[in-house]
């Protein structure tokens, strides 16, 4: 249990890392509270990150989704059916997590 505890909170450090570098590339002159950013547009839905960086879905599927799918599938055995349709849930955690700890994730950055 503690093992999967520390496996599911490295891989949603590892989501909002991704989301990081990709907020730096689609805002670069925006350095400062880029987590505020990001945990701004997808605090309440994480389909609020399509309308931040305007990309049809791209930012939050490859670098929430798919990171959450492969993880799942990966640490769960889950099936790719069960891993997308868990893996919005994880897409949450990650951005509670994002939240509660922008300023870290902006001091990383730099």
């Amino acid at each position: 249990m503690k093992n999967e505890k520390k496996e599911r909170h490295a891989a949603i450090v590892d989501m909002n890392d991704f989301m990081m570098n990709y907020a730096a590339t689609k805002f670069p002159k925006e350095k400062n509270d880029l987590a505020e950013k990001i945990y701004a547009a997808g605090k309440d839905d994480v389909k609020g990150l399509d309308t931040l960086f305007n990309d049809q879905g791209l930012g939050r599927k490859q670098n929430y989704l798919e990171i959450a799918e492969g993880f799942l599938v990966d640490f769960y055995g889950m099936s790719a059916e069960e891993a997308a349709a868990e893996a919005p849930k994880m897409a949450q955690e990650a951005m509670q997590e994002l939240g509660s700890h922008t300023k870290d994730f902006d001091d990383w950055e730099k």
